[in-house]
């Protein structure tokens, strides 16, 4: 089973099951770092590459992970100040129709004292 760690900064790092390897992706998702524990040096080839490919497949999914969490986050707008200026313009909307009404009246007033 492969490990996941979290960077930060929008690079991810993942590591083997056994952590003989890790790898690091960067911004890109592309390959930064390999780091290989000596102990790992006694596999075969065939034990070695199944390591090097869960620690970097490990890494890319870290990466994509926080990246789609960044977009996510980036996508969800505050809905504080949508809703503070809707007051507002209700507020402003609710006084310019108090004064039309006001003319009116007055304008009624007029044409009726004539």
């Amino acid at each position: 089973m492969a490990r996941q760690h979290s960077s930060g900064d929008g690079r991810g790092s993942g590591s083997s099951g056994d952590g003989l390897v890790a790898a690091t992706v960067g911004d890109d998702g592309l390959l930064e770092a390999l780091r290989l524990d000596p102990r790992v040096l006694r596999l075969g080839s065939h034990d070695l590459a199944e390591q090097v490919v869960a620690a970097v497949r490990a890494a890319q999914r870290r990466h994509l992970s926080q990246a789609a969490e960044a977009t996510d986050a980036a996508a969800e707008p505050d809905p504080e100040p949508l809703v503070q200026r809707l007051d507002e313009m209700e507020l402003q909307a609710a006084q310019d129709f108090d004064r039309l009404v006001s003319a009116l009246d007055e304008t009624l007033r007029r044409l009726e004292g004539r």
